[in-house]
């Protein structure tokens, strides 16, 4: 992560991944920092929060930096390599911006759960694939990697928040605290990028715009590990699943709003009864009258 100064965790800073994701360790948590680069994270949480720190962290060099920092750190690769070399169980396992490098998201955070502490959390900040100014470039065409940001030639997967709740839920995770950091993208800029593929924005566009899951740059999070088997079915992008859920979906609108013409129809069928039973007994009653006379 980058270096941080002393007004890096102050409130005007509050709109950062690194900000929130501090606020979300405990003090004096025992803390293990995956992809803790040169340990900087990690020692902004030993200072400032008395936290104990290891890391874990591939890059040599990194590793070596950081090991003046922490408490210990462990040169592996989370995914693969055996890690019943920690010892330790932790309060907090913190990703910042590294699930989105991970081959196998769902298997690494199953694998971790077992360095968990009973009631311990897992800290992440991910990038969001679905932001305005990524949508906007789609539109346009344009889908180019850089060096850094959600679009990081070195990202395996991208992440929307639907996602996101997936992975760790598909892992055994609930997510309990979402959070995100807002990236301004102004009306006249929107304006101006749809204008260049031949559309206008309406209030609804606007307001699709300003909702978190398309105006966060990243989310930021926790999750508890849990026991429960619910988890949401994963959305599939492939054309054939589109038209299968789409033809689903119309089916089942379909069938209920037959079943609701019929509850109509049997409606009717009642009144009609009974409007045809009360005109035979008001007519019964008038012969039987005039009988009488």
């Amino acid at each position: 992560m980058s270096n941080y100064s002393d007004s890096s965790f102050d409130g005007e800073n509050a709109n950062t991944s690194w900000y929130k994701a501090f606020h979300l360790v405990p003090s004096n948590s025992k803390v293990l920092d995956i992809g803790c680069s040169s340990g900087n994270f990690g020692y902004e949480l030993v200072k400032r929060l008395g936290c104990i720190v290891d890391g874990v962290e591939l890059d040599e060099k990194d590793s070596d930096k950081a090991r003046k920092k922490l408490h210990r750190v462990f040169n592996i690769n989370i995914e693969t390599d055996n890690i019943s070399v920690i010892k330790d169980t932790y309060d907090i396992i913190y990703f910042g911006d590294v699930i989105e490098h991970l081959v196998d998201p769902v298997s690494a955070l199953k694998r971790i759960k077992s360095l968990l502490n009973k009631n311990g959390k897992v800290v992440f900040s991910i990038p969001n694939m679905a932001f305005i100014g990524i949508r906007l470039d789609l539109l346009d065409g344009n889908f180019n990697y850089t060096e850094t940001g959600i679009l990081d030639k070195t990202h395996l997967h991208f992440y929307t928040k639907k996602e996101i709740e997936y992975v760790f839920n598909e892992a055994g995770f609930f997510i309990d605290t979402f959070d995100y950091v807002q990236k301004d993208y102004p009306k006249k800029v929107i304006k101006k990028e749809l204008a260049k593929v031949g559309l206008i924005p309406n209030k609804t566009f606007y307001k699709n715009a300003a909702k978190i899951e398309a105006s966060s740059f990243q989310f930021v999070g926790s999750a508890v590990s849990t026991n429960s088997k619910k988890v949401p079915k994963r959305i599939q992008f492939g054309p054939v699943d589109l038209f299968e859920t789409f033809l689903n979906d119309t089916i089942k609108n379909h069938t209920a709003e037959q079943k609701k013409l019929q509850n109509e129809i049997n409606a009717l069928r009642q009144q009609l009864d009974r409007s045809y039973y009360s005109r035979i007994r008001r007519r019964l009653g008038s012969i039987k009258n005039r009988i009488i006379k």
